[in-house]
């Protein structure tokens, strides 16, 4: 009995020892099972979602796109100019101009074009038929093969006697924070604009018109938006969810792992770092990867063009152009705006510097930062620069905005260098930062700059619009230049006009252009007669 005792208490303590183990493996194993499945579910969900997030924002650019054509194309139809006279034809290469998805405008009659925005068409081409209609009336032309755009393929907004080219990219140009293909189309499945390759029978099925809101193909996911006329899709590979979710499981890992998981982790965190934000622009700087685009300033008493506002523009390897609103905070807060100051000086310098030794009325405005204001140490390097191009101090402004100021000290001492070097300094945004009128009384400023948000308000309700005859009023007891930003309309034009307003600038004179574009401007604006 003791001996069957001793053998039945020993093969029921491995026996429990045996369960114990396998229900311990099965502790780690499924909790760990549960929770793959959980990331792989959880990351599928929010590549969805980006999608989802995605093919909305290219639906939106795609709207504002051809609201952007239309606009150009009704301004067209109200003014009222007919046949292919020497003003229709500047008015509707101004419009181009002005209309940034439009790459030309033409001017049918009796359904055959006969000119465009550069003249008259030698070989009249048939107008066609539109492979979409909207509900406004307006048609679109899908991918055609124009020898106005080079043989290049373009769609066609047309409504009455006009219609405008537009490069199908334009349409669909949204900065993407992954890879992703993105594309737009009709309801009934016809392909507008698609940013990459997609295998024919999958980018049927997503245009389709009773396409799924989102899905998975092979390794590759997908989602769409639509609204009454037009849907959006946006494609990506799945492996995106995948590292999603491995990344995922080694925050949910038992605390055993909690050693191996931080080592990943900090694999992890070595890469994010590498490709983190700050990192991304301080490569870019080294690398100098931005380009300048000017702003054409106009004298309202003449409308002649007298200079421009240099803009900065980061235009990355692949091909994307990154919105200053987006990388000029971050280069703030990181000590990058310092070098990129050096960058737009360098640009601008070998932009124009010939151009503006050729025309000593212009000026070229060049935003300063307000550690630079504060230091004053781009003295040296824009003194250097324009002495090496031989261009004058004087056609180079200098506009800060009003956080440059906050040292009041140091900021007089910046603008007071600058004076003496020639140059106009200006202040910037006026109205939206931390100034008074005590302290613009104490600076030796000579221009100021009314932000857009003021000049957005100029005939509405907004309680800014009480804001901007306060200003100007101020500005010019100060004795101070002023120059009015974003003006869009020929309401804000004439009030400011009337307001005593010397300078303008905005989408009512011209987009943001390249420096040869700027120079073209500028004669075609400045030409007598």
């Amino acid at each position: 009995m003791g001996a069957n005792t001793s053998g039945y208490y020993f093969m029921s303590r491995r026996t429990i020892i045996a369960i114990a183990s396998i229900l311990a493996v099965l502790a780690v194993v499924l909790p760990l099972a549960g929770i793959a499945v959980y990331a792989r579910h959880s990351a599928s969900e929010y590549e969805k979602r980006h999608l989802e997030e995605y093919a909305g924002w290219t639906l939106k650019r795609t709207e504002r796109s051809l609201n952007f054509a239309r606009g150009a194309i009704r301004q067209l139809e109200r003014e009222g100019l007919s046949g292919c006279s020497p003003a229709q034809i500047a008015r509707m290469r101004q419009l181009t101009l002005e209309t940034r998805s439009v790459e030309e405008i033409g001017y049918f009659i009796d359904g055959r074009l006969a000119c465009t925005g550069w003249g008259k068409v030698r070989q009249p081409v048939a107008a066609g038929t539109p492979d979409l209609r909207f509900e406004d009336g307006y048609g679109l032309h899908l991918r055609m093969r124009t020898k106005l755009s080079g043989g290049l393929t373009m769609n066609t907004l047309s409504h009455g006697s006009y219609n405008a080219l537009m490069h199908p990219d334009s349409m669909i140009d949204v900065l993407t924070d992954t890879a992703m293909t993105l594309g737009i189309a009709s309801l009934d499945g016809r392909v507008i604009a698609v940013s990459g390759p997609v295998a024919p029978g999958l980018l049927k099925r997503v245009a389709s018109a009773n396409a799924a809101s989102s899905g998975r193909e092979g390794r590759l996911m997908y989602a769409s938006v639509a609204n009454d006329h037009l849907r959006a899709f946006a494609i990506s590979d799945y492996s995106l969810a995948e590292k999603r979710a491995d990344g995922a499981l080694w925050y949910l890992v038992p605390l055993g792992l909690a050693t191996s998981a931080l080592l990943v982790g900090l694999v992890l965190l070595a890469s994010r770092q590498r490709l983190s934000p700050q990192n991304e622009l301080a490569i870019a700087v080294r690398k100098r990867e931005f380009v300048t685009r000017y702003q054409p300033i106009i004298e309202l008493a003449t409308g002649l063009c007298v200079g421009a506002e240099a803009l900065i523009r980061w235009e990355r390897p692949d091909g994307a152009s990154i919105s200053p609103e987006m990388f000029i905070p971050l280069a703030e807060d990181t000590g990058l705006i310092e070098p990129l100051t050096d960058i737009v000086i360098e640009r601008v310098v070998a932009d124009l510097a010939q151009w503006l030794g050729e025309n000593a009325g212009i000026h070229i405005a060049i935003n300063i930062s307000s550690a630079d204001m504060q230091s004053g140490r781009f003295l040296a390097v824009l003194a250097k620069a324009l002495a090496e191009a031989d261009v004058s101090p004087a056609q180079i402004w200098l506009e800060a905005t009003e956080r440059g100021f906050m040292n009041a000290a140091a900021a007089r001492a910046t603008i007071e260098r600058a004076r003496q070097a020639g140059h106009i300094v200006a202040i910037d945004d006026f109205g939206t930062g931390y100034s008074s009128l005590s302290l613009l009384e104490t600076l030796p400023l000579d221009t100021l700059k009314i932000d857009k948000s003021f000049v957005d308000a100029i005939g509405t309700q907004a309680a800014t619009s009480v804001v901007i005859p306060h200003i100007i009023e101020m500005g010019h007891g100060l004795n101070f230049k002023i120059v009015a930003e974003g003006v869009e309309t020929e309401a804000q034009e004439a009030y400011l006009r009337e307001a005593g307003v010397e300078f303008v600038q905005g989408w009512r004179y011209s987009k943001a252009l390249t420096a040869q574009e700027f120079r073209v401007f500028h004669e075609r604006t400045n030409r007598p007669g």
